[in-house]
């Protein structure tokens, strides 16, 4: 019987020391390999023909609508090889991004390889407006990753998810190229009724992290052939700082942030990916972001423990397709409001929260 005892708690402290992985964001134990192989045309038949439908917009920072993209030809091209001199990072308060000498056209595949290998499924793919989307996966930073790693995690569960959102930006110059990256996190939770009788488990939303989001980056760097430790060195971690707070204005509820509209602008947008909200456009000279409420974000609202639960409750409320998010400049501030397409105002509840949660990113 000693023995027992023995051998298994050696095998305990065997899987307890292997179960601190390198990153934060343990996704994939093996990793993928791709096939870049072209498909092989059968006798008689012709190439297909490839439709740049889906071509990524020229995104320019004095453009505002769709109409005045320049749609360029999606090409492949191989994963360039990276160094510091190559790649900025831009920061702004909490948030920050990655400025890359390269064509948004030549980093969509690189980034498209990157999550795949990293372990996620791409969900969404829109070259139009330069996004992809991952699946939910589980984070295993709190299993085991050693050999008998495989046979305990068909047993157990780390209670956490993540996906992400990446979103190319191209800029004034067609060689640079704006990179984000935003984390959205789900955690597992049970509860059981005053008897102990009933019991249910249920995925509630958690917040974004930014510790997940400067990894994503470093690793992303890294899978580019950029050194781990230039790419840690690069992309740091940063804290937040309190700056804003909700008030109310003819007769309804708005966003007050102690900072410029150029700062205010770029951080929304980073926000709302975070959320889950999908932006069909952006109006910078007017200071609007054209909002689609998503099916993903409807099925999150929708869950029991959801941040917007309670909405659902009522028959009166009823969430729209679109909405205008208004950011506007108040002297040395902005102010961000919420409106329903036709310039109505938006259901106060729905404001309230959606407030709540653009503030707990802009802080």
């Amino acid at each position: 019987m000693l023995r027992v005892v023995v051998v298994v708690g050696l095998l305990m402290n065997l899987i307890a020391c292997s179960s601190t992985p390198g990153w934060k964001g343990v996704y994939s134990l093996e990793k993928k390999e791709i096939d870049r192989s072209e498909l092989e045309v059968p006798p008689d038949l012709s190439q297909p023909h490839a439709s740049d439908s889906l071509a990524l917009p020229n995104i320019a920072v004095r453009g505002t609508t769709y109409s005045v993209y320049n749609n360029t030809a999606y090409k492949s091209d191989k994963v360039i090889p990276a160094n510091p001199k190559d790649v900025k990072v831009i920061r702004d308060g909490a948030d920050q991004w990655l400025e890359i000498n390269t064509t948004a056209e030549k980093l969509w595949p690189q980034l498209r390889e990157f999550f795949i290998q990293v372990g996620f499924e791409l969900k969404r793919e829109d070259k139009s407006l330069g996004i992809m989307e991952t699946n939910w996966l589980e984070n295993r930073l709190e299993l085991p990753t050693n050999w008998f790693s495989k046979i305990l995690n068909r047993m157990f569960s780390s209670g956490l998810r993540d996906r992400y959102r990446a979103r190319l930006e191209k800029t004034n110059n067609p060689n640079v190229t704006r990179v984000f990256i935003t984390h959205q996190g789900l955690k597992e939770r049970a509860s059981d009724d005053t008897t102990g009788l009933a019991f249910k488990l249920w995925w509630e939303l958690r917040p974004s992290d930014p510790e997940l989001e400067a990894e994503m980056y470093q690793r992303f760097l890294i899978f580019r052939d950029m050194s781990k430790a230039d790419a840690i060195k690069l992309v740091e971690k940063i804290k937040a700082k309190d700056r804003t707070r909700i008030i109310e204005k003819d007769e309804t509820k708005m966003l007050h942030v102690g900072e410029g509209f150029a700062r205010t602008w770029r951080r929304v947008g980073i926000a709302l990916d975070r959320i889950g909200l999908l932006v069909d456009d952006r109006n910078r000279s007017g200071g609007l972001y054209y909002i689609r409420i998503t099916d993903d974000f409807r099925d999150k609202v929708k869950e029991e423990k959801g941040w917007l639960a309670g909405l659902f409750s009522s028959e009166n409320v009823k969430l729209k397709e679109r909405y205008l998010l208004s950011v506007s400049a108040e002297k040395e501030s902005t102010i961000i409001s919420l409106y329903e397409t036709t310039g109505a105002k938006a259901d106060i509840r729905f404001v309230n929260q959606l407030l709540i949660e653009l503030k707990s990113y802009l802080d």
